[in-house]
């Protein structure tokens, strides 16, 4: 499982502890490198060139023009790929943003909460532009997981124990044979895990198992094999018991 390259930041504010703060949040909570940052237009023009960054972080009120008009005056400059978040302390800007094509809008101060928002929705942009894997009869394709942390990690159906609904996040996760827990992006629901495979069974509406790691149901709990057998929070609910009976004996 492979982590993909850090997402290239720069940032343009003429505010010193706005720039730091930022700064701080993204390479403290994500597998981010800002590359530059700038406190005017005039400056940040040729470093944003020079740097060739994959996520700009643009103040609407800058000394010599405004952010807006900067974005329209670089926008040329830019890889397609690129995207800009607008951020201000002000939400007047946000309709004329949007109108410039602004892949988001933040408000300062910056919180981890907004910033979570805007990183993970920018995460799951980009995995639509990755071509899916091709893969023949005999293979079973790969669950991509992408979250905020940047991690793109390709998992085969044996590598997943369970799924489980992350309530405060809202959103389903998936727990490793390995014991690692990844997120998935907020777009999955429990129907489109249960279509990747028929050993994927839905236990709990907060539960899925791969049916293939239970090593024994006892009582209203599945027990999952080694080294996972201590767990006991996979706990089936009555609407799903038939099911998961059914395919279990199956096997």
């Amino acid at each position: 499982m492979n982590k993909q390259k850090l997402t290239k930041v720069f940032i343009v504010d003429d505010n010193y502890e706005a720039v730091e703060l930022l700064r701080h949040l993204l390479e403290h909570d994500y597998s981010v490198e800002v590359v530059g940052t700038a406190g005017d237009a005039e400056e940040a023009a040729s470093q944003i060139t020079q740097a060739n960054p994959d996520l700009i972080f643009l103040d609407v009120e800058l000394p010599t023009m405004s952010g807006l008009e900067f974005c329209t005056m670089i926008q040329n400059e830019l890889k397609p790929e690129t995207k800009v978040v607008f951020y201000t302390g002000y939400d007047k800007y946000m309709l004329e943003a949007i109108r410039r094509q602004a892949f988001d809008y933040l408000l300062k101060p910056v919180t981890k909460q907004e910033l979570s928002h805007v990183m993970t929705r920018y995460y799951e942009d980009k995995l639509t532009g990755i071509p899916p894997t091709p893969h023949s009869d005999s293979r079973m394709p790969k669950i991509l997981v992408v979250n905020t942390l940047n991690e793109h990690l390709p998992l085969c159906q044996s590598d997943c124990a369970f799924f489980r609904y992350n309530q405060e996040h809202k959103v389903w996760e998936v727990i490793c044979m390995d014991g690692e827990t990844y997120m998935l992006r907020h777009r999955t629901t429990s129907d489109v895990i249960l279509h990747y495979s028929a050993d994927f069974v839905q236990i709990h509406k907060r539960y899925i198992v791969n049916v293939n790691n239970i090593k024994k149901i006892q009582g209203a709990v599945c027990i999952l094999n080694e080294p996972l057998e201590s767990n006991r929070e996979l706990k089936i609910s009555k609407n799903f018991k038939h099911a998961v009976l059914s395919t279990f004996y199956s096997l």
